[in-house]
């Protein structure tokens, strides 16, 4: 064989060994919509046994030390499934930088720890799929505050809309994530984010309108005085 050819062979052998290189991830909060690394497909599907919950505080991305914001994790529930996306990524090199990536977004800024489980995609093809979580062995897990599930939903609502970080409002990551969820998954039947969504638009809209009267009673002064 001539050293182009082998040359060749050594070319495609190490791309045929690349493509067998997958890693796939499980995205159900920001991985929806915020991607931050090169995937080759991404799939709609669920896991089971695990529901959503905000039970987490978040001091970076959607909140400060001083007024933490929540962000959610997946909770055991028998019985429950949680829809999401798999992404899956390929070769050596993307692998690579993925695993950088949400090693720093989940585990380092955000508290969180992998685990593996199985994912479902909207064909019933089964894959192993990480899955990044966090557990009460980390600081800024909260976990259920109230007894009552509402109540501590209306706590938590309380702590989203006085929260922001370095990557926008916490309100705004509740509703983009009850938003995609209701888009692409109709059949979701997530409570607890769809309340949650419910009491942060309320709180949301009784502050605007707060605002609002403030403004016109200070305008009236303001006029009177003139």
């Amino acid at each position: 064989m001539s050293k182009k050819a082998d040359l060749l062979s050594d070319i495609n052998e190490e791309d045929q060994e690349n493509q067998t290189l997958v890693f796939k991830v499980f995205g159900y909060g920001s991985l929806l919509w915020k991607v931050n690394f090169n995937y080759s497909s991404r799939d709609h599907g669920h896991i089971k046994g695990f529901q959503r919950k905000f039970w987490q505080n978040n001091k970076t991305h959607r909140g400060t030390e001083g007024k933490p914001g929540r962000v959610a994790i997946i909770h055991k529930a028998e019985e429950k499934t949680l829809s999401g996306v798999m992404f899956t990524i390929k070769g050596a090199s993307d692998i690579e930088d993925a695993k950088q990536i949400l090693d720093t977004r989940e585990t380092v800024l955000g508290g969180y720890i992998s685990i593996q489980t199985t994912f479902y995609d909207e064909y019933g093809v089964q894959s192993e799929v990480t899955v990044f979580t966090a557990t009460p062995d980390n600081d800024l897990y909260v976990g259920q505050i109230c007894d009552h599930p509402h109540d501590d939903v209306e706590h938590i609502a309380t702590q989203v809309v006085g929260a922001q970080g370095r990557a926008g409002t916490n309100a705004e990551y509740v509703i983009k994530l009850a938003d995609y969820v209701r888009t692409h998954f109709p059949n979701e039947d997530d409570e607890h984010l769809f309340l949650l969504e419910k009491k942060v638009t309320e709180k949301l809209s009784n502050r605007s309108r707060t605002v609002q009267i403030n403004y016109e009673q200070l305008n009236g002064i303001n006029h009177h005085d003139i």
